[in-house]
């Protein structure tokens, strides 16, 4: 085994697959240290399986013993495949072991057959992700709990699939599960699904979810299991609710980050507050050499997101000379629900934090009612919510409710990314009928708002743009 490499990235995923292709497709030996499987958890328990989960469940591919059973096919097949492409690729050693730095430029690695090497490497790149964050329940035997890494590995849908949390993960299972004709419910502490999203999109899919079927406890939390009845204890305000012949129980609370004895501590590595891996734009840690990428750092929690950081990496390594563009790409939130969700730029809490309230205007297009496409494809659930700033149009967030939101939100990605104004949007001409057109609806709103009373708008920027918050103000 080699043991010097221009790079070291320990982890296979998203993140470190991008690294380290990029790099080796540059004449860099790279040795690409993986603890499992290639892919990381987007190959093999979270996107690919979800979504190919999510697709056949919508079709009816079959009862639920063969959805799952291929689901499992298809996602051992594309990981067999990425793996023969990496091991193809030339200047990358690919190497199953655990990782752990031991020096500045040092890494050991624990061999499957227990032997350890150490290897050397002018840069070392983190990107060794994270793993479902569990929680205690009372009563609940370990084959019962299940987490996106267990739950594509059953073979029959739960009878009653009880989810505790109400996430991205707990939401667009409880879809896919109750597709395939389990009784879901869903166990939240918070006080709505999607907890992250504005409050409006968090209506639309809990308006759907009850829809099709699925119950949702708010403010609640499951205290226990009993085995021998198969009984979830939920308490809710105070009142013990009993979810019975709840087979399965799906622990979908957040994630934890894989840093464990990686050693980082030992070389100096800064942590935020949070724990993640601090970062500059471009990925780099307070260790000039060493980097970090993906759900490590407190800036990712996407494969898409990992990707991009990964292509900062590689541009930082292979070409330090080239000019530094900050801050870092914005990346798309997308939920892969029914409708999907999806949204980009400052929330609604994060705009207030900056600007005064009067500054901003709210735009809201109703797909069902508002567009052609809307009113053809028979929606119930589906809007555009863009908030931008009054005179200028300057688009600060935009959340997408619709049944291809995930393909719809890029638009928006972009004109954020490159400060197109709503006034620029409205001269872009969507191929109708199709849910973009909403898009220029937004244009349209906003430019049929403004202009009439210019002047209006103009002494209210003036007034409001540099006003305080009004929290801020009062602190």
């Amino acid at each position: 085994m080699t043991t010097h490499f221009h790079t070291i990235v320990i982890g296979a995923g998203s993140g470190g697959l991008t690294v380290a292709y990029g790099l080796a497709s540059l004449g860099k030996p790279v040795a690409l240290i993986e603890a499992r499987y290639v892919g990381g958890d987007c190959t093999n328990v979270g996107c690919i399986p979800s979504k190919t989960l999510i697709h056949l469940s919508r079709r009816g591919s079959g009862d639920a013993k063969h959805i799952l059973a291929t689901v499992r096919r298809k996602r051992d097949a594309l990981r067999e495949r990425e793996t023969r492409e990496f091991q193809a690729v030339a200047n990358l050693h690919l190497i199953y072991g655990r990782a752990r730095i031991v020096g500045m430029k040092q890494v050991a690695v624990m061999l499957p057959d227990g032997e350890e090497r150490v290897l050397s490497a002018d840069h070392v790149v983190v990107a060794t992700g994270a793993r479902p964050r569990m929680v205690s329940l009372p009563g609940l035997p370990a084959e019962r709990a299940l987490t996106n890494e267990r739950i594509f590995e059953i073979d029959h849908a739960p009878r009653h699939l009880a989810i505790i949390g109400g996430g991205a993960i707990g939401v667009e299972l409880a879809y896919a599960f109750r597709n395939l004709g389990s009784r879901v419910s869903i166990i939240d502490i918070a006080p709505r699904v999607l907890i992250r999203a504005i409050p409006e999109a968090s209506r639309a899919v809990e308006e759907s979810l009850r829809a099709k079927g699925v119950a949702f406890y708010a403010n609640a939390h499951a205290r226990s299991y009993d085995a021998a009845s198969q009984t979830l204890r939920v308490e809710r305000e105070g009142q013990v609710v009993a979810l019975e012949e709840v087979d399965d129980v799906l622990i979908a609370v957040g994630r934890e980050r894989n840093l464990d004895g990686l050693g980082l501590e030992a070389i100096g590595v800064r942590f935020t507050p949070h724990g993640g891996v601090a970062v500059d734009a471009y990925g780099r840690t307070s260790v000039k050499h060493i980097y970090a990428v993906g759900d490590v750092t407190p800036s990712s929690t996407f494969t898409h997101s990992a990707n991009a950081q990964g292509r900062r990496v590689v541009q930082r390594i292979a070409f330090p000379w080239l000019p530094l563009r900050d801050p870092a790409p914005l990346y798309p939130d997308v939920v892969f629900s029914d409708p999907e969700v999806a949204s980009v730029g400052m929330l609604p809490h994060q705009i207030a934090r900056r600007y005064h309230p009067n500054l901003i205007r709210r735009i809201h297009v109703d797909l069902a009612t508002q567009t052609d496409r809307g009113y053809t494809d028979d929606v119930q659930y589906g809007f555009i919510a863009v908030d931008a700033m009054r005179l200028t149009g300057r688009i600060l967030g935009v959340t997408i409710v619709a049944p291809k939101a995930s393909e719809m939100i890029s638009f928006f990605t972009l004109a954020l990314q490159e400060g197109l104004s709503l006034y620029r949007l409205y001269r872009v001409v969507h191929p109708y009928p199709t849910f973009s057109s909403g898009f220029q609806k937004v244009a349209d709103t906003f430019l049929r708002e403004t202009l009439p009373v210019l002047r209006d708008e103009l002494v209210a920027y003036v007034r409001y743009r540099w006003a305080k918050p009004p929290s801020e103000g009062s602190s």
